[in-house]
């Protein structure tokens, strides 16, 4: 029977792939991702999940109006002058829909908004739909955009990620520190008892099991220890 998954499941599921996309243009004056990478990565999963992505413009708030400024600028004799430039200014709110087509009312609303600047109203609206949509995208699925290879980025997450996991279970080994230590000073003669259920779970770098429990980074892991631990010396003791 296939899954069944909601709208939350579904876009957890479009975020893992694409949580880093490497930079592949240039323009003015910066390096970033185009829109078709974005949804090179992104629609296919969509597809094959069953999401639809939807923008609305909140009515009422869409705004047309002329913005001018002055550029700085130089003859090729090297003199100074100002230009006057005369663009157009649109903007608005939006809402972005992410749709679980099996369900449609099973939606995330999210609230956005669009500005777009250029000599033409059509084509500042366009680049503004453009803009609005490559980064809704890049920030709602937290994408990380990187000059260098992804796979350095990926290795410096993971590494955020197993320092984490290893300063959680340094705490939970700590609990079992304690709880081992004050056992064996009244039972000194369970110390080998103790000692082969910590090499269940406990090991080195190289793989092998280890009789020290400082040894464990994972804290699943050294949950289980501390829940064996538990039960099968600290409860008995304290039945007895």
């Amino acid at each position: 029977m296939a899954e069944t998954m909601n709208i939350y499941q579904k876009l957890a599921k479009i975020r893992k792939p694409v949580e880093v996309l490497q930079k592949n243009k240039s323009g003015y004056g910066y390096k970033y991702v185009t829109e078709d990478v974005i949804l090179s990565k992104i629609t296919g999963l969509m597809g094959k999940l069953g999401v639809s992505l939807v923008p609305n413009i909140t009515k009422g708030t869409m705004k047309v109006e002329p913005y001018g400024y002055t550029k700085t600028k130089s003859t090729k004799n090297g003199d100074i002058y100002e230009e006057r430039v005369n663009e157009i200014l649109v903007s608005c709110d939006m809402e972005w829909h992410w749709v679980n087509n099996e369900n449609p009312d099973d939606r995330v609303v999210v609230p956005w908004a669009m500005v777009g600047q250029q000599s033409d109203a059509s084509q500042a609206f366009g680049s503004g739909l453009s803009y609005a949509s490559r980064y809704f995208m890049l920030k709602y699925f937290n994408v990380a955009t990187s000059d260098d290879d992804p796979d350095n980025w990926r290795s410096a997450q993971k590494e955020a990620e197993n320092a984490e996991d290893r300063a959680i279970a340094e705490k939970i080994v700590e609990q079992i520190h304690q709880l081992v230590t004050s056992y064996l000073e009244s039972h000194p003669e369970d110390k080998q008892a103790v000692v082969a259920l910590v090499k269940k779970y406990a090991r080195t770098k190289s793989g092998r099991a280890s009789a020290n429990y400082y040894d464990i980074e994972d804290p699943v892991v050294a949950s289980k220890l501390l829940e064996d631990v538990t039960d099968k010396f600290i409860k008995i003791d304290k039945e007895k």
